[in-house]
C-alpha cells in the first residue's frame, strides 16, 4: 500500500510541475528543414557497424539463426560501440522528424537503413525506443482524431507484437510459450487465443514494479549511503566509469524471480537508503526532466527530437534507471551538442555577413 501511495503522490507532483513548466514555456511543434549532412552521418554510422562486423566476423541475427551465436557473446568495440548505438538512435529519430516535416522518400530510406543494424544485432530495446520516440513525434505533429487514435492503437499493438516476436527469436528459439511458462503464466493464459508475443510487454511492464515491491518488503535496513546512491544512480556510466577514484558498486536487490532482474528507477535507491533513497530519486528525476526541457526549449532544429527522446526515457524509467545507462542517457546529449553547434554556426555566419 505504501508503494501505491508513493506512485499516486509522485504522479500528481509530476503532473502539476509539468503543467507549471508548460505554462511558463508552452510546448509547440515545429517543422524542420532537411539537413545537408544526413548522407555523411548515415554513411559514418553504417560504416562503423560494418567495421565492427568485420572485426568480430559475425552478425548476431544470422549467427542465432544458424545456431552459432549466443547472446552472451561480446560484440562491438568497447566505448565506440556505446557511442555508436546511442548516436544511431538519436540520428534515426532526427531523420524521422525531417521526414514528417518534408515527406521526402530519401529520408524514409535513410531511416530504415539506420534501423537495420539493430535488427541484425537483435537490439529489441533500441528498436522499441526508436519507435516510441518516433510515435511521440507523430503525435506532436498531428491533430488528434478518431483516425489517428485507431492508427495509433494498431501501431502500438504491432510494436508490442514485434517486440515479443524478436524476444522469442532471441531467447527461446522462436517458442512463443517458453518465457510465459518460465515466468509462471497460468494454463488458462497459455491455452487462450491471445498471441503469446504480447506477454513480453506485460512482463516488462509488470515485473519491474513487482521487483520494487519485493525489494521494499525484504530490505530491512539501509545497504549503502548517500555517496553510493549518487555515484551509482545520478550519473551516466560514461561520466564516471573510468575515473580511478570512483568505486562504483554493482548493487543487487530482492527479485521475484532470478531471471526477472529488472527494477524501476527507484529500486536501487531503496536498496541504498530505503524510502529516503526513493524520495531522493523522485526529486532528482523531476529536476532532471524539467531542466532538460528548459535547456532545449528555444532550439527549433533539435527541440522536438530532444523532447521525443526525453519522453522515451521517462517511459523506460520503469526499467531501472535510464539516466545511469549510457546507451540511453547519451541520446539526450546529442540534441544539446548539435544545438550548440548549430547556434555557433549561425552566429559566425551572421558576424561574417555584418563584416562584409
Amino acid at each position: 500500500m505504501s508503494l501505491l501511495w508513493f506512485y499516486l503522490a509522485s504522479f500528481a507532483i509530476y503532473f502539476i510541475t509539468g503543467y507549471i513548466t508548460n505554462r511558463m514555456n508552452p510546448f509547440y511543434y515545429n517543422k524542420i528543414d532537411k539537413a545537408s549532412y544526413n548522407g555523411f552521418f548515415v554513411s559514418l554510422i553504417l560504416g562503423l557497424y560494418f567495421m565492427e562486423i568485420a572485426l568480430f566476423r559475425q552478425i548476431p541475427l544470422l549467427g542465432l539463426i544458424s545456431g552459432n551465436f549466443s547472446y552472451g557473446d561480446e560484440f562491438g568495440i568497447p566505448v565506440v560501440h556505446t557511442l555508436l548505438v546511442s548516436f544511431n538512435s538519436f540520428y534515426c529519430v532526427y531523420i524521422f522528424h525531417q521526414y514528417i516535416s518534408k515527406k521526402d522518400k530519401t529520408l524514409m530510406l535513410q531511416f530504415l537503413l539506420l534501423i537495420l543494424p539493430y535488427v541484425l544485432l537483435l537490439y529489441r530495446s533500441n528498436i522499441l525506443g526508436i519507435f516510441v520516440s518516433c510515435f511521440f513525434i507523430f503525435l506532436f505533429s498531428t491533430r488528434i482524431s478518431y483516425k489517428v487514435v485507431i492508427i495509433s492503437v494498431m501501431s502500438v499493438l504491432g510494436i508490442f507484437y514485434t517486440f515479443g516476436f524478436l524476444g522469442n527469436l532471441r531467447s527461446a528459439d522462436g517458442d512463443s510459450t517458453y518465457i510465459a511458462r518460465a515466468s509462471g503464466a497460468t494454463e488458462d493464459f497459455l491455452e487462450s487465443n491471445v498471441p503469446k508475443e504480447f506477454y513480453w510487454t506485460y512482463l516488462y511492464v509488470a515485473s519491474p514494479v513487482a521487483n520494487l515491491q519485493n525489494n521494499i518488503n525484504y530490505t530491512k535496513q539501509d545497504e549503502g549511503g548517500w555517496n553510493e546512491l549518487v555515484l551509482n544512480e545520478c550519473f551516466p556510466d560514461f561520466m564516471i566509469k573510468f575515473l580511478p577514484f570512483v568505486d562504483r558498486q554493482e548493487k543487487s536487490f530482492y527479485q521475484i524471480n532470478e531471471f526477472l532482474n529488472v527494477g524501476t528507477i527507484y529500486v536501487y535507491g531503496f536498496s541504498f537508503l530505503r524510502w529516503k533513497g526513493m524520495i531522493f530519486m523522485f526529486f532528482y528525476f523531476l529536476f532532471f526532466i524539467n531542466l532538460y526541457y528548459v535547456v532545449l526549449y528555444k532550439t527549433k532544429q533539435y527541440r522536438i527530437v530532444g523532447m521525443a527522446l526525453l519522453f522515451n526515457m521517462i517511459i523506460f524509467a520503469n526499467f531501472h534507471n535510464t539516466i545511469s545507462y549510457s546507451a540511453s542517457s547519451l541520446q539526450l546529449l546529442y540534441p544539446v551538442i548539435f544545438s550548440f553547434m548549430h547556434f555557433s554556426s549561425r552566429k559566425k555566419h551572421t558576424l561574417e555577413e555584418i563584416k562584409s
